[in-house]
């Protein structure tokens, strides 16, 4: 689709996102995820069409979690980290990124940021959030020019063809044409935060997450959390809609994969005098077949416990969107997330977990993920380098006590890694002793893994051991179940690994 003049529609808008894609994936920002977090959100204000509205202020309560009375005269976290930005943006743009056509910008003295190497064209249509969609001297018929544009072309945006009619079944509203552009433009990541209204939120890792959107029927309900087990981040599970609901997503063609979100604190024993267990019991479909049937979070997870539902091969229908629908058996059916990235044919995104608070990156490129779905056992960090291995900081912390990990997993085959180091015991460390003082079991969903492990007589001191387990398959609640049992003293792990291994 073009212009006048030959230019795409959506060039500069796609432009600004590789740029930006390009700086998130790269290796330099991938080991800074609070930098990565603070440019993305500049990044999106400024796609948004707000990006000279950012303030300090904004910047210190929207991504560094200030309260509400911040006051930037006694606190410099915003100063601070926007100065670390442009050092770590320079390093980026001198290394790694030195062949990248346009680059982002932040002036000194601003915060919104600048696309170098991107001219705007008269007629280029914008982002939705506040941005015009057709630059115009008429700025109450923009969205009407630019669906007149696309009505005119006749052809699609992201290989699919779009319709203009306002309000009839099954066409794009005025909303939905602007949305389509953002998605055909950008990589298909969808996060939104059911029943919130916030214009955008953050995760503990850093990820953004929407405003509930798409959705038709069911109620907004503020669910505040102040504990769930299995969760690191209980900001996901704050808000929830609740009621007969369905989600209406544009996707562009492919293979996706999709996390459902569920906390049922309403009915938790010990919440109300009456609950449990068949109290909210409801159906979920995907483009009309069945996805999740008699649906009981309580059941699947148990009380107080955050739920996590994945799914791989995930697909839009064929008028371009996927459709969820939560319908009643019993009570109220409710959600609380929803995540969609892009997957693999018959795989599962790999999961790597690490037992830090802050995602690591192996000397492989491989991310793991901070700590999570795990229930009891503490974490602590160990002293001394962690010999045998090329990643000696995968080994730097440890869960340690009686505690377990759900893993969400869909169906198939899987294989799990474990990865230990005893940086405790041992003559030269700080709880000396050495064979014999630490032994424990592993199992996963129930069945045997290892039985009376004991570290320091596998590998000695500040050794790393890794153990492959094949076949892995996930329980009735779609989980790899791996609890850590102790014998004597405590049982440990450092990192878990999990790899579709489906045929």
């Amino acid at each position: 689709m073009a212009s006048g003049n030959g230019t795409s529609l959506l060039s500069g808008y796609e432009r600004e996102r590789e740029a930006l894609d390009a700086v998130l994936s790269s290796r330099v920002f991938s080991k800074s995820p609070r930098l990565a977090a603070l440019l993305e959100y500049l990044c999106v204000r400024h796609m948004k069409g707000d990006g000279d509205a950012i303030k300090e202020y904004h910047i210190a309560v929207d991504v560094f979690g200030r309260p509400a009375d911040f006051d930037q005269s006694t606190d410099a976290i915003v100063r601070v980290e926007i100065h670390r930005l442009r050092k770590k943006l320079q390093q980026y743009y001198e290394g790694e990124g030195a062949g990248q056509t346009v680059r982002i910008v932040i002036q000194p003295g601003r915060y919104a940021p600048e696309f170098a190497g991107i001219e705007k064209h008269e007629g280029e249509l914008a982002p939705a959030g506040g941005a015009s969609v057709v630059q115009s001297p008429a700025p109450g018929n923009r969205l009407w020019a630019a669906a007149m544009v696309l009505l005119v072309c006749g052809v699609g945006i992201g290989g699919l063809a779009w319709r203009w009619r306002v309000g009839a079944p099954g066409m794009l509203n005025a909303r939905e044409v602007v949305t389509a552009a953002k998605v055909g433009g950008a990589a298909a990541v969808v996060r939104i935060l059911c029943g919130s209204q916030a214009p955008m939120e953050r995760d503990r890792d850093g990820r953004a997450w929407s405003a509930d959107e798409y959705f038709s029927g069911g109620t907004a309900v503020a669910s505040p959390v102040s504990m769930l087990y299995r969760t690191r981040d209980y900001r996901l599970y704050g808000w929830s809609r609740r009621g007969e609901f369905s989600y209406r997503i544009p996707l562009r063609p492919g293979i996706y994969q999709m996390r459902l979100y569920f906390a049922d604190t309403s009915f938790s024993p010990g919440v109300t005098l009456e609950g449990g267990e068949s109290t909210r019991v409801f159906q979920v479909s995907m483009n009309g077949a069945p996805l999740l049937k008699d649906f009981d979070i309580i059941a699947d997870s148990g009380p107080g416990t955050a739920d996590v539902r994945v799914f791989k091969d995930v697909s839009p229908a064929a008028d371009g969107y996927l459709h969820l629908k939560f319908a009643r058996t019993i009570s109220e059916p409710l959600l609380n997330a929803i995540e969609i990235a892009p997957g693999q044919p018959h795989r599962l995104l790999p999961v790597r977990i690490v037992t830090q608070d802050e995602r690591y990156t192996d000397s492989s490129g491989n991310v793991w993920l901070p700590d999570d779905y795990y229930l009891f056992g503490r974490l602590t960090a160990r002293t001394g380098i962690v010999r045998g291995t090329r990643d000696p900081e995968l080994y730097a912390f440890e869960r340690y006590g009686n505690f377990s990990y759900a893993i969400p997993v869909d169906k198939g085959s899987y294989g799990l890694t474990l990865y230990f180091a005893e940086s405790y015991f041992g003559p030269l460390s700080a709880g000396g002793g050495g064979a014999g003082n630490r032994i424990f079991d592993v199992s996963c969903n129930e069945t045997p893994l290892l039985r009376n492990f004991d570290m320091f007589q596998t590998a000695g001191s500040r050794t790393a051991i890794t153990r492959t387990f094949h076949g892995m398959k996930p329980n009735a609640q779609g989980k790899l179940m791996v609890a850590f049992t102790p014998s004597e003293n405590y049982a440990s792990v450092s990192a878990i690994e999990v790899l579709d291994e489906t045929p």
